[in-house]
């Protein structure tokens, strides 16, 4: 955090970090739930998030992407950015990082 602005970076779905096999849906809604858990720790709220951008291993995921974004935020969504490129793990089908602000 610096001056009421949370960055976060590499997140990704735990259980596939560790070699799981989880299905892309599985991992998206993984990172989610874990980006949101570190911007909550850090102060912030799923409200405050300002910026997405994640990075799918493949553009068969956006589908999947683009509904588990909008399940987390059906109104008011932080801007985001998607691009499709090679993960560090092949057991990763997406990296998210984010831009967030500490809740007033």
């Amino acid at each position: 955090m610096h001056s009421g602005v949370i960055y976060t970076a590499g997140v990704v779905d735990e259980s596939a970090l560790h070699g799981l096999t989880r299905s892309s849906t599985e991992q998206i809604d993984g990172a989610l739930d874990g980006l949101i858990a570190i911007v909550e720790a850090a102060g912030g709220t799923a409200a405050t998030i300002l910026r997405v951008e994640a990075y799918l291993a493949s553009s068969e995921d956006l589908p999947a992407w683009a509904s588990a974004f909008r399940a987390r935020w059906p109104e008011n969504p932080p801007a985001r950015t998607t691009l499709i490129t090679q993960l560090a793990l092949p057991t990763l089908t997406v990296e998210l990082q984010a831009i967030a602000a500490v809740s007033a």
